[in-house]
């Protein structure tokens, strides 16, 4: 046993350095040649107070509202529930600049914060809703009617019973929107202009258009990445500390405040119409039956079979790589320190893993394997957390007897765990190839002309003004994206998967 968990830690450790380590160090050396002018200050200074201005307003409200449809959530009893939480999912999987692309068609191109802050609330208050209904619906049924016996009211059922257990599942989401709000890049980038420049914007900037403030390229884009990562350490660390599971409640007996279930439902409706108002606004302004796809090809100067095989294939490549490593990790059955160790990977933000990669491997690698590279690293621990969640119940016994028989640890995950979880697997597979397909801020980075994608094609689009292809080329996007996540569940589901 001691040997296994010897075997766990070097697999963990050779994957943190390779993957977060190396890469920061490499990050502080640039930084320490940075020239640390007044000019840079300057930049470093505003950059800072528009992300902590964005993160905290946007945390604040998306908090409120959130909350607020989590607990209706928890009140409606209907039949409709998981059609609503898996509507409620769109907007939290779409890519940021899609979203952008769906404000732009409500408000067009007036670069105001506020409209910044609606792409936020609008992203991250489904995930606060979602993950506040999680844990207050874990409330025991049986502790509520016992408080109704003795007199309670609904409004006291609310607020002392489901809204303290709620409130667990929105500090999480709340700490999490602070983090992707902080390191907002393509809603100010896009619809905010340089006055709304947050630091991953400034970081992006200093890399690939403005000049250096020193002798040494990347020198100070290195210098606000590192900056970044160090102000984001503690919000990430209370995240990962706090503990969002709940007890599961078994009981059969009907939710007390049924009666209201009608109510709820409207409220959540009015909800997912007002998540759902950008991408309404994109398809009804420009439909998809208008498509041109002559005149995207012209504007690009690149064929539209090569977007969309560059984006496929980057993403199943990075999907597949990061499944491999999360099965041979996985399987180990990682401790609670090493688990903390695989996610170190997000303490980095898209840009900042995209510079510190390009620093180590660009002059060494071809852009394409860079690409994959980084989108490797940006989705595995998403995908190792939740196979080890997902391996972590089933019964040790099942996995011995495939052991006592003569497989090894891999053998068995694909014989005997794989088959038991393809439904959550298809599931994980499924968000991490959309992630990575909708990957805008690590690639526009790195990217090259041989290696755009349709999410760089749109924001080549979208630079040279021209709308209606840009709506376009969005639009198949799209079509892209539910396509792939379609196939892809679908072999999960039936078997494909866990047959390889």
């Amino acid at each position: 046993m001691r040997a296994r968990l010897g075997f766990s830690f070097a697999l963990v450790a050779v994957y943190a350095i390779s993957v977060v380590i190396a890469p920061l160090l490499y990050l502080a050396y640039y930084a320490a040649h940075s020239s640390t002018g007044s000019l840079l200050v300057e930049v470093l200074r505003l950059s800072l107070r528009q992300s902590v201005i964005q993160g905290t307003v946007s945390t604040i409200i998306s908090f409120s509202i959130g909350l607020l449809f989590g607990l209706l959530l928890i009140i409606y009893n209907g039949r409709m529930k998981n059609v609503v939480i898996s509507m409620l999912f769109v907007t939290y999987v779409m890519p940021g600049i899609v979203m952008a692309i769906g404000i732009i068609s409500i408000f067009g191109y007036s670069s105001r914060l506020w409209e910044i802050i609606y792409g936020n609330v609008v992203y991250n208050a489904p995930m606060i809703a979602v993950l506040s209904f999680s844990t207050g619906n874990s409330t025991s049924v049986r502790e509520i009617y016992s408080a109704k016996t003795l007199g309670a009211k609904d409004s006291e059922i609310i607020t002392k019973f489901y809204l303290p257990n709620s409130l667990r599942g929105g500090a999480l989401g709340a700490i999490l929107t602070f983090i992707l709000s902080f390191e907002g890049f393509s809603l100010p980038l896009i619809i905010g202009g340089p006055s709304y420049s947050t630091m991953e914007v400034m970081i992006y900037e200093l890399k690939s258009i403005l000049p250096t403030f020193s002798q040494i390229p990347f020198s100070s884009a290195s210098l606000l990445g590192l900056l970044q990562v160090v102000i984001l350490v503690v919000p990430l660390y209370v995240y990962l500390a706090i503990r969002s599971s709940a007890r599961r409640n078994e009981s059969n007996l009907p939710s007390p405040l049924t009666r209201y279930s009608r109510v709820a439902l409207a409220g959540l409706v009015l909800f997912i119409v007002f998540v759902m108002i950008p991408f309404f606004g994109m398809f009804l302004k420009y439909p998809v039956w208008l498509l041109n796809v002559h005149s995207i090809t012209a504007r690009l100067q690149i064929s539209l079979a090569v977007l969309i095989s560059n984006t496929v294939l980057f993403s199943f490549a990075s999907t597949f790589i990061a499944f491999m490593i999360s099965i041979v990790i996985a399987v180990y059955r990682p401790t609670l320190r090493n688990q903390f160790l695989i996610l170190l990977p997000l303490i980095f933000s898209p840009v900042t893993l995209a510079l510190s990669y390009f620093l180590i491997y660009g002059e060494h690698i071809p852009t394409s394997l860079l690409i994959i590279l980084i989108f490797t690293a940006v989705i595995i621990p998403l995908n190792l957390r939740m196979m080890i969640q997902s391996v972590g119940t089933i019964l040790p016994s099942e996995s011995n007897s495939s052991r006592t028989l003569g497989d090894s640890a891999i053998a068995t995950f694909f014989k005997v765990q794989l088959p038991r979880i393809k439904w959550e697997m298809s599931t994980v597979l499924s968000l991490m190839f959309i992630t990575v397909m909708g990957e805008f801020s690590s690639i526009v980075t790195v990217y090259t002309q041989s290696t755009e994608t349709i999410t760089i094609g749109i924001y080549n689009l979208l630079s040279l003004r021209d709308l209606r292809d840009t709506y376009n080329l969005t639009e198949i996007f799209l079509i892209v994206i539910f396509i792939s996540s379609f196939i892809i569940n679908h072999l999960g589901k039936s078997g494909a998967v866990g047959q390889t």
